[in-house]
């Protein structure tokens, strides 16, 4: 019995290492960009399709582009591009160097494709999963630039209502004890510690020790 038992898991533990599983995780999307190239999500728009076809992509680098053209910010950048050493320019977008080991990746202008980040690297399963702020910060970082990118994803964080309901408080409140001034002279200050209201009470009705 024993012997049918162990050879039944073996066979289950082997369908289970064949079997590949359907969940894209971090690690399989890295993969699929070529390493030495400016990480965006064009390549994985073209490359995930065939993977995944549930993957939420709000925009495509054409978007992109079409949206920096019409930025004045990023018009800016372009025009004076020589003196920007944090800039380059990569098939007509504007692209920000970052310190290593991020990547240089695609500066997103004002708009709604900030917002479509946001929900996406933090509200959707396949990629946000509602993880916590610096979770959050590096998928972000790792894919796209903005210069208040990192308070906007603190607020995008704190005003989630699910992270809301279900993050429990990792730190204590404040208590309700506050600092007394010293004395200015002996008995200018008596204290007293006491406890209550206790139940159930003494036989003489008392709720508090002191």
């Amino acid at each position: 019995m024993t012997t049918a038992i162990t050879r039944a898991q073996a066979k289950l533990q082997q369908q289970a290492m064949a079997t590949p599983s359907i969940k894209l995780t971090d690690e399989k999307i890295n993969e699929l960009i070529p390493r030495g190239k400016v990480a965006t999500d064009e390549e994985l728009i073209i490359k995930l399709s065939d993977k995944n076809s549930n993957k939420i992509i709000p925009f495509d680098m054409d978007d992109l582009r079409k949206l920096q053209e019409e930025d004045k910010t990023t018009q800016q950048i372009k025009k004076n591009i020589k003196n920007k050493k944090h800039y380059f320019i990569e098939d007509e977008i504007l692209i920000r160097k970052q310190q290593l080991p991020l990547p240089p990746v695609p500066y997103v202008p004002v708009g709604r494709i900030r917002a479509d980040i946001l929900k996406v690297y933090h509200d959707t399963p396949a990629n946000g999963a509602h993880f916590g702020r610096e979770k959050t910060i590096r998928k972000i970082q790792e894919r796209y630039y903005w210069p208040t990118m990192t308070a906007d994803i603190k607020n995008n964080l704190n005003s989630c209502l699910p992270c809301a309901q279900n993050n429990y408080r990792r730190q204590k409140l404040p208590g309700k004890l506050k600092p007394i001034p010293p004395p200015e002279g002996i008995w200018k200050l008596l204290s007293m510690d006491f406890h209550g209201p206790i139940t159930p009470t003494s036989k003489k009705g008392n709720r508090y020790i002191i």
